[in-house]
């Protein structure tokens, strides 16, 4: 893992609606596709990371349920 392509997100659990901090791992493969588990109330966040090709940034996805990864 290099230090310097780790980076702190925000986002706001889907199930609580509290912010929550993570950090992100830019020097892996393009797309990540992870579980998170919130901090606050403990339910587990699917977190998917993902360059856009339209404005070449990373940008990171939260979601409730893993329903699209099947």
């Amino acid at each position: 893992m290099d230090q310097e392509k780790l980076h702190d997100a925000a986002a706001h659990c889907p199930h609580c609606g509290h912010t929550i901090h993570f950090y992100v791992d830019l020097s892996a493969d393009d797309p990540q596709n992870y579980e998170e588990e919130c901090p606050v109330c403990g339910d587990i966040l699917y977190v998917e990371l993902f360059r856009d090709v339209g404005d070449d940034k990373f940008h990171v996805r939260i979601k409730a349920d893993d329903e699209q990864y099947y």
